[in-house]
């Protein structure tokens, strides 16, 4: 018997999403919920564990630790409910300059726009500006502060096509020189010339009200054992 690859991916979330309340399941318990061919059940389960996603001890099931990690953020990857995405968004300053990236991809194609990423999993934000200037201007700068959180929506025809939450960080560098980078072209500006610029509005409004301001972000630090919480500090 075949199966499209849409009801593949649509039994292997169902599994997933078994663990969003079990952290613990048997065969028969999944078969039960999935309501497929125990055959079928089988195959699933022996490709989740060849791809790393789930373990067997015993008789039970389990999510490996990898896998563990997109608990959080499920419903967005399958898609059942859109959240707005986190950026680091990073003001990197020298002399009175700022260094801007006209962008060559979407969102926001041929807008100049302070550089920005993605944080990762294990990083601090001071850790995630410096990671992500490096690797778009091979630039090193020194953290300097968080200086706002921002909200950011891009309403077109009649939706939200992109949401953004903002997080501004600001760095600064006694060196001007970077390389050229695969997400867009790189150029130092004095701030009093960016208003003459095509730079994304909400990038605009943080560099010209928020440049000099800052904000107290905790971070906070937790250990997880066998399910169990078991310390909590919070750093800064």
């Amino acid at each position: 018997m075949k199966y499209s690859r849409g009801l593949v991916k649509k039994e292997r979330e169902q599994i997933f999403k078994l663990f969003m309340q079990n952290t613990k399941l048997k065969f028969n318990e999944i078969e039960k919920a999935l309501k497929i061919r125990s055959n079928m059940v089988s195959y699933h389960l022996e490709q989740m564990q060849k791809e790393g996603l789930i373990e067997k001890k015993d008789d039970y099931y389990y999510l490996t630790k990898e896998a563990e990690k997109y608990l959080p953020i499920l419903p967005h990857v399958i898609g059942e409910g859109l959240s707005p995405l986190p950026v680091v968004l990073v003001a990197v300053i020298n002399d009175g300059k700022i260094l801007l990236m006209k962008r060559n991809r979407r969102p926001y194609k041929d807008y100049w726009s302070m550089i920005g990423g993605k944080m990762l999993l294990e990083e601090s934000f001071g850790q995630a500006s410096k990671r992500i200037v490096e690797k778009k201007a091979k630039l090193n700068a020194e953290f300097v502060s968080i200086n706002s959180v921002l909200h950011e929506r891009v309403e077109g025809d009649e939706m939200v096509k992109h949401s953004f939450i903002l997080f501004f960080t600001k760095m600064k560098t006694e060196k001007t020189e970077f390389r050229r980078s695969e997400y867009g072209d790189l150029r130092w500006f004095d701030l009093n010339e960016i208003d003459k610029l095509k730079i994304i509005p909400s990038d605009l409004w943080l560099i010209k009200n928020k440049l000099d301001s800052t904000i107290d972000v905790k971070e906070a630090y937790m250990k997880e054992k066998d399910g169990e919480l078991n310390s909590f500090d919070v750093w800064k």
